[in-house]
């Protein structure tokens, strides 16, 4: 099967529709029992289950590649991760994904934490675990004041969890409790300058601490103690996660149609016809979508999806997560004595060692991610002033790094337009009315993708959504 893109010369018929534009041809179109919009890992592994039972599908993907938000630099050291880095011992689901697909998993967990634990950089200045608590302008309550900036709300959401059952997070009898997480914050003692440094500088989700729901982040402390509770391990795909998708889609015996952004969406009963802005026409009896819902508000669909449904693809938010990888000419670490990881208050925010060599020792790069508002503040500035000001703001705090480090590559989930973000996020009040509509089904359309599932995150609740919806279709 060639992942080349296909032309199509689409007519009439099929399954019960009129297609309503002219210049269509009147060949017969070639007729498929489901469509799937979108060749990322959900909608890659809801066309293996259907194709396995039977049924002939096309993959219909925007972008010219697979891989939606999986996306490797397999042409730079140690094939950087833009996206989906790793799944821990729980992810049972990626772990039996990747023994079909026929790649191979390695053991990286160990190295995430080999070496000296990630510096604290605060006001240009260095500082230890003892030296932080003890520092005059740290802003934390007393009890706190140990804790670094990057643990605090893990911390808190563990030791004063704001529901009991987690997997409850978007229930709407917990909707007094749909909260902005600043408020959550503040309850536990934190004043403004406290949640600035402790979850603004770096926010898991949303732009800031107001941005996004308390029962969002319980969502996301549930999920990651679990996880921790299943096993120390995280596994990656050797030479790069993006060689998963790849497989899949190899796999598959019907079309994976590439470069192929969608416009539109008419079903009835009988089925659906999507439209490409190219023109182009496909149908079928059943539709799956795993588009992220900031690409799907900038598809027509005909007829509307429900209230709550659209309500949740209008205003549903994304992550905002901007990376710079940099390589590095000389260890300048080992001048120092600091650990190449660092955690800041100021423009390069967080730069996290890549161990992808031969050996642990090896740092094969330094990814500097930010965040939320500063993500948006790199991207407004584009990719070169960015990553000038990052290996400036780098070489302040570390002279020793002056002329070491080399900006490589710019990648920004935001500035995606088949992706608006890293993640689907909920901000106060949506957390317990808007997650659950996401996945209801709108006639022969169903929805699949991580942002639907409500129990698991990352490739994990991808691959679940994906056997949720090929069962809806294989049940009617």
């Amino acid at each position: 099967m060639s992942l080349s893109r296909r032309n199509f010369m689409l007519g009439t018929a099929g399954v019960g529709l009129t297609l309503l534009a002219a210049g269509c041809g009147s060949k017969t179109p070639q007729k498929y029992d489901a469509i799937v919009l979108g060749a990322g890992i959900s909608g890659l592994h809801a066309a293996r289950l259907l194709e396995q039972s039977g049924l002939t599908v096309a993959v219909i993907e925007a972008r010219e590649r697979v891989g939606g938000r999986i996306l490797s630099l397999t042409d730079l050291p140690g094939h950087p991760e833009m996206g989906f880095n790793s799944m821990g011992s729980g992810y049972g689901r990626g772990i039996d994904a990747a023994k079909q697909a026929g790649v191979e998993l390695v053991e990286v967990g160990h190295r995430y934490t080999y070496g000296q634990p990630t510096g604290l950089y605060i006001n240009g200045k260095h500082l230890s675990r003892a030296e932080w608590a003890a520092y005059p302008e740290n802003p934390f309550p007393d009890a706190l004041k140990p804790v670094m900036p990057a643990e605090l709300p893990f911390v808190l959401l563990g030791k004063n969890p704001p529901i009991k059952d987690w997997t409850k997070w978007c229930d709407p009898a917990n909707a007094a409790l749909d909260k902005p997480f600043a408020e959550f914050l503040a309850q536990q003692g934190l004043n403004e300058e406290a949640i600035r440094l402790g979850y603004d500088l770096a926010p898991y989700h949303g732009r800031n601490a107001r941005d996004v729901s308390t029962m969002m982040m319980s969502f996301n402390s549930g999920f990651v103690q679990n996880q921790i509770a299943a096993g120390p391990e995280s596994f990656a795909v050797k030479g790069g996660n993006i060689k998963l998708p790849e497989a899949i889609a190899a796999q598959l015996k019907g079309d994976v149609i590439l470069g192929r952004p969608v416009s539109a969406i008419e079903h009835n009963a009988s089925g659906a016809i999507v439209t490409c802005r190219d023109g182009s026409r496909f149908q079928a009896a059943k539709l799956i979508c795993s588009l992220p819902l900031a690409a799907l508000r900038n598809i027509d669909i005909t007829p509307g999806l429900s209230e709550l449904q659209s309500k949740a693809v209008k205003e549903a938010n994304y992550q905002p997560i901007s990376i710079a990888f940099l390589t590095t000419k000389a260890p300048f670490w080992e001048e120092d004595g600091f650990a190449p990881g660092m955690w800041s208050d100021s423009f390069c925010s967080t730069v996290i060692p890549q161990r992808y060599g031969a050996t642990d020792e090896e740092v094969t790069g330094l990814m500097v991610q930010a965040r939320g508002d500063l993500a948006l503040q790199w991207d407004k500035l584009g990719a070169e002033t960015a990553m000038a000001k990052i290996l400036a703001d780098i070489e302040s705090m570390r002279p020793v790094a002056k002329g070491k480090l080399e900006a490589r590559h710019y990648h920004s989930w935001a500035g995606e337009e088949f992706s608006g973000g890293a993640w689907a996020y909920y901000g106060p009040g949506q957390a317990t009315t808007l997650p659950k509509a996401v996945a209801e089904q709108a006639g022969p359309i169903s929805f699949c993708g991580e942002h639907t599932e409500t129990l698991t995150r990352g490739v994990e609740g991808a691959l679940a959504s994906a056997e949720r919806v090929a069962m809806e279709i294989l049940a009617g």
